[in-house]
């Protein structure tokens, strides 16, 4: 790539260099490693918060399904917010364009929001009133396919006032996401979360608060229903997944087992 005719420069260059060799050596776990490259990547691209999810279905013309790893720059009442400005319908709409060039590049692929859906389109959705609940404008949308897995989905944002990305930053951080392909692929959850699907939406967005640790008074203060409400949820979303806690359902997507304490060996007669 000639720097003349990019608008990454040539210290972009060096910073995405450092960032990788950096991410690549640490010690740690794989929400470590994820947390340290989107905290770097947000830094650098002056973004205010970001997630890392995974997308078991992100088809057009289909609601897409998210589950959220790793989370940045969010208060538990903004998740909350963001959860279900994503979980509208007319955004699952909005983000078809994004599915769209998935399915035909067959790769890693970054957008901004203007190259995904107008502003005129964004600004007249019944979602809009959503994402400015959460205080969500700017944004860009990265998706990388796992080959017959589903697809991470990667978001950066900036308040509702805040100016828009530029190509700059979107290319800069494409550059940097596609360049920890070992990262995507290795931190792809438990096959059971390819069930997520089959849940309906009010579940799902309860679900993603359960595996970030919310409490159910929580849960409900911030939704705006009652906690009979979520508690009715809980029990199917346990039913689904064959789990009786919040702790083995969280084993359960990541490990597949549902144990949340692995069994001791019984002792045998005593001599």
């Amino acid at each position: 790539m000639n720097l003349q005719d990019s608008p990454v420069t040539e210290g972009d260059f060096l910073e995405v260099v450092r960032i990788l060799a950096d991410i690549v050596t640490m010690e740690g776990t794989l929400d470590d490693k994820r947390v340290k490259l989107m905290g770097e990547i947000a830094h650098l691209i002056g973004t205010d918060s970001w997630v890392w999810g995974f997308a078991p279905l992100l088809k057009p013309g289909e609601q897409p399904v998210y589950l959220f790893q790793n989370l940045g720059g969010f208060d538990e009442e903004r998740m909350s917010r963001l959860l279900m400005a994503v979980e509208h319908t007319d955004t699952g709409a909005m983000t078809a364009p994004l599915a769209e060039a998935l399915i035909q590049t067959g790769a890693h692929v970054t957008r901004l929001r203007k190259h995904i859906v107008t502003d005129q389109r964004f600004e007249s959705s019944p979602a809009e009133p959503y994402w400015r609940a959460a205080d969500i404008g700017p944004l860009i949308l990265s998706a990388r396919p796992l080959e017959g897995r589903g697809n991470t989905i990667i978001g950066f944002y900036r308040p509702v006032s805040a100016p828009p990305f530029t190509e700059r930053e979107a290319r800069i951080a494409h550059i940097i996401l596609t360049g920890v392909a070992w990262l995507h692929e290795a931190s792809t959850p438990n096959p059971v979360v390819h069930d997520i699907p089959k849940l309906p939406p009010r579940c799902r967005l309860i679900l993603n608060q359960l595996v970030h640790g919310r409490v159910r008074k929580e849960i409900a203060r911030d939704l705006g229903i009652s906690l009979h409400t979520v508690n009715d949820y809980i029990k199917q979303i346990f039913r689904h997944f064959d789990v009786h806690s919040q702790m083995q359902l969280i084993s359960r997507l990541k490990n597949g087992d549902g144990h949340d304490v692995k069994q001791l060996p019984q002792a045998g007669p005593q001599p």
